[in-house]
């Protein structure tokens, strides 16, 4: 049996991902005391394949660097299983994600406030966007250019035909140009911003952990914390097995859960904090009866029309050719530009769906690559043609899941539900999402690109046949949020101080506290929970 070893600081911070990596730092930078990270993966935000943007194809199903989830049965998705790997490594999801940096829709922040969540409306907000970030461009009132996190535009590291074609056609559809979607003005197409600086990932880990090293920061790496330890009601400290050996982090201030939408419910509910009858059905000691713990599970479920390009302009051939490929790396390693400088996706557009519509709807993205699944790679249902392929997702899904322990055992998966277009509405708004990726494709503006549809096809054009490819083909967008909600009604499971509700000592800093999808991409404003976490809990201000 392991010995038990105690240690004390001042503040343990679990998870040293996106929120984690970034609230540790600040916390070390200007509460003075001693603050240990816990990570349950291992250092390897300096590997290659993590550095280089278009690696991320290669870190998704490869365990040494994800968690490799999945969800229940899907019964809207024709009974699939949905895989879900989130970050297990130094800067969390941040070192394996797609990097597209948006930071959300202001209107959203402010519906947040609007909820009873003061201090989250986008105005308080923006100063840790600003701070968070360096963005050459934009405008100097609203954009950030000394932060930890690189920002730079796909038209400065790959500016290219399909995506011009691509902005160009949206722009006939009716879609406004957009000079910065994170600035003055959201709606609209554009390139993408990515968390990319000289051509390199910009993760939490390389912009806060190595960009900003504190001495009274320590970070324990492959160190999986298993439960949180009490004193009465408060939070004392965190147990966590590494090497084999289990020990136990003492905090004198705050433990704050940074494990991500995952993980965060998943040891609350491992250690007496959630929903009374389901813990005492495991056999769990209760020590806060939170009915909200793991409820309020919101995805982004993302579909793809795939298209033949009608010229070798896309990566499928580049994949399929080792010359090509060694031309493609050649000039990666010489100027750190092309598209080995980007994830493959280059140009969005976040849009209405119709005239009614306030706000935009739906999200349309190109991607410079089609296969039978985003998963494809060489060998793995890459098409053996030039193609190209435009997702689309629902912006605000309104179905929402559940997560939750399906044993006391720490190290077992959790039950994963997220109940993708059990709402209705979230299937009217991804046929639109459809109609609208084709209206764009039939503008003169791809005309000279496109071959052909290839993935449903253009022959199915009724509802019926549209909805069963999209049940067929849908994907996690890796946008999973919600699961310890912030709130000021009973299902809340933190408040607006992110303070976890009927205990003392514990906090949750992460993306399981937004109470709606603020955004079609979840980085960004999980970066900023972080920073701003670590004010609330200092007391400060902006």
């Amino acid at each position: 049996m392991s010995t038990i070893v105690t240690e004390q600081f001042d503040y343990v911070v679990v998870g040293a991902g996106s929120s984690g990596a970034t609230l540790a730092t600040r916390l070390a930078e200007r509460a003075g005391g001693k603050v240990l990270l816990l990570e349950a993966g291992a250092r390897r935000e300096r590997d290659f394949w993590v550095q280089v943007p278009i690696g991320v194809a290669k870190l998704l199903q490869n365990s040494r660097y994800a968690w490799k989830f999945s969800t229940e049965a899907q019964h809207q998705l024709a009974g699939q299983k949905i895989y879900w790997p989130r970050g297990r490594m130094l800067g969390g999801s941040s070192s394996i994600n797609g990097m597209i940096y948006v930071r959300g829709e202001p209107a959203e922040f402010d519906h947040w406030a609007a909820l009873g969540n003061d201090g989250w409306d986008y105005a308080s907000l923006l100063p840790y966007f600003r701070r968070l970030e360096s963005f050459a461009g934009g405008d100097a009132a609203l954009r950030g250019h000394n932060g930890p996190i690189a920002v730079s535009s796909v038209a400065g590291l790959n500016p290219n035909v399909l995506s011009d074609a691509f902005i160009t056609a949206c722009e006939q559809a009716g879609i406004p140009l957009t000079p910065d979607y994170n600035g003055a003005q959201y709606e609209g197409v554009s390139y993408l911003q990515l968390s990319v600086g000289r051509g390199r990932r910009s993760s939490t880990a390389i912009g806060y952990l190595h960009g900003r090293p504190q001495q009274n920061l320590r970070l324990e790496t492959e160190a999986q914390a298993t439960r949180l330890l009490f004193d009465g009601a408060r939070v004392s400290g965190v147990e966590y097995v590494q090497g084999g050996r289990t020990l136990r982090a003492m905090a004198a201030r705050e433990v704050v859960l940074s494990a991500g939408p995952i993980k965060s419910p998943q040891l609350l509910e491992l250690s007496g904090i959630g929903d009374a009858e389901r813990l005492r059905a495991l056999g769990i000691s209760v020590k806060a009866d939170l009915p909200g713990v793991g409820e309020n599970l919101i995805d982004h479920l993302q579909s793809r029309l795939t298209y033949a390009c009608t010229r070798p302009i896309t990566l499928n051939e580049i994949m399929h050719s080792p010359l090509r490929q060694g031309w493609m790396g050649l000039r990666y390693l010489l100027t750190r530009r092309g598209i080995m400088a980007t994830p493959s996706a280059s140009a969005h557009a976040l849009a209405r769906t119709s005239a009614q519509d306030s706000r935009p709807a739906v999200k349309i993205q190109v991607h410079h690559i089609s296969g039978a699944d985003r998963y494809a790679g060489k060998g793995y249902g890459l098409d053996r043609y030039p193609g190209f392929a435009i997702g689309f997702f629902q912006l605000r899904p309104e179905s929402r899941g559940h997560l939750h322990v399906r044993s006391t055992d720490p190290f077992a998966p959790p039950v994963i539900e997220p109940r993708y277009l059990s709402a209705e509405a979230d299937q009217e708004v991804m046929l639109e999402a459809l109609g609208l990726v084709r209206k764009v494709m039939q503008q003169a503006g791809m005309a000279d690109l496109v071959a052909r549809e290839t993935r449903p096809g253009i022959e199915v054009q009724d509802a019926n046949g549209l909805m069963d490819y999209i049940k067929r083909s849908g994907q996690t967008s890796w946008h999973p949020i919600g699961t310890c909600k912030m709130g000021v009604d009973s299902m809340a499971v933190v408040d607006p101080q992110l303070r976890v509700r009927g205990v003392d000592g514990l906090r949750v800093a992460d993306s399981s506290v937004m109470p709606t999808m603020c955004s079609p991409n979840t980085n960004a404003a999980s970066i900023m929970i972080g920073e701003k976490a670590a004010d609330l809990m200092l007391g400060r201000s902006v």
